[in-house]
């Protein structure tokens, strides 16, 4: 009986321990200070370079692991190009930016066995906008067809989501979408080289994303954060954009 409960006690010490020890690199990895691992970006929408071969997205990325090489984090900053996609189609359609796409993925098979992305930051967190009609009904009472616009309007602005959209399914290459950011573009006098130093991380420009991750036995992991921009394309007749993704721009960089 004595020895039972010590050794019940012995395996309950031994998880204690281990569950602190999971924690204490979890918070360690959320105070380290993050290295940054470079900047890229795209010159493409869809298949086709854009004019002059601007870039179409620009992102920054940072990286940091605990002291022990389980946990860490990245951090992925991206930004539209709207001067790029005025310029490249003139006064033919009037640019928004419809979503940007952050994505964390592992890119070698011995990677993948031993990296898992666990969560992001921030999460899913969707939400929906209708239109409230009321007011266009009661004015209809008056106006007779003023309801109707409202119900046109009710139609148009239905199904438009803001927020962002977490997609976990796969450990090994996750992704986070900003949906409708706002602010969320740079401009062309910027270049993607020097994006991160001079809108700065505290800034409100541009979107950005943490992805927490785990490696197993403190192996070396080669990853590829990245994202690329849907850019929602109208004309001035037109209630319903044209929707167009740029190409991904992303760093290769190891996790050791």
């Amino acid at each position: 009986m004595i020895k039972n409960v010590k050794k019940a006690l012995v395996s309950f010490t031994t998880a204690l321990f281990s569950i602190v020890l999971i924690s204490s690199s979890h918070v360690d990895a959320s105070n380290l200070k993050l290295h940054h691992k470079g900047n890229a970006y795209s010159s493409y929408l869809g298949n086709n370079e854009a004019v002059n071969g601007w870039s179409t997205v620009v992102i920054s990325t940072s990286s940091v692991m605990d002291s022990n090489k389980r946990q860490g984090r990245t951090k992925i900053q991206a930004w539209a190009r709207l001067d790029t996609i005025k310029e490249h189609f003139g006064t033919y359609y009037i640019p928004t930016v419809s979503a940007i796409e952050t994505k964390m993925k592992s890119t070698t098979a011995n990677s993948n066995l031993a990296f898992d992305i666990m969560g992001t930051n921030p999460g899913h967190r969707v939400s929906q906008y209708e239109l409230d009609t009321t007011i266009f009904d009661l004015i209809d009472y008056r106006i007779p067809g003023v309801g109707l616009v409202g119900n046109i309007a009710n139609v148009l602005s239905n199904g438009i989501r803001s927020g962002t959209d977490q997609d976990l399914s796969n450990s090994k290459n996750a992704t986070l979408t900003f949906l409708n950011p706002t602010n969320s573009s740079l401009t062309n006098n910027i270049s993607w080289r020097d994006a991160n130093r001079s809108i700065g991380s505290n800034k409100k420009s541009g979107v950005t994303a943490e992805f927490n991750f785990r490696v197993l036995n403190g192996v070396q992991i080669n990853v590829a954060p990245q994202a690329r921009v849907q850019y929602g394309l109208y004309r001035s007749t037109s209630v319903v954009p044209i929707k167009i993704w740029s190409a991904s721009a992303y760093v290769n960089h190891t996790l050791n």
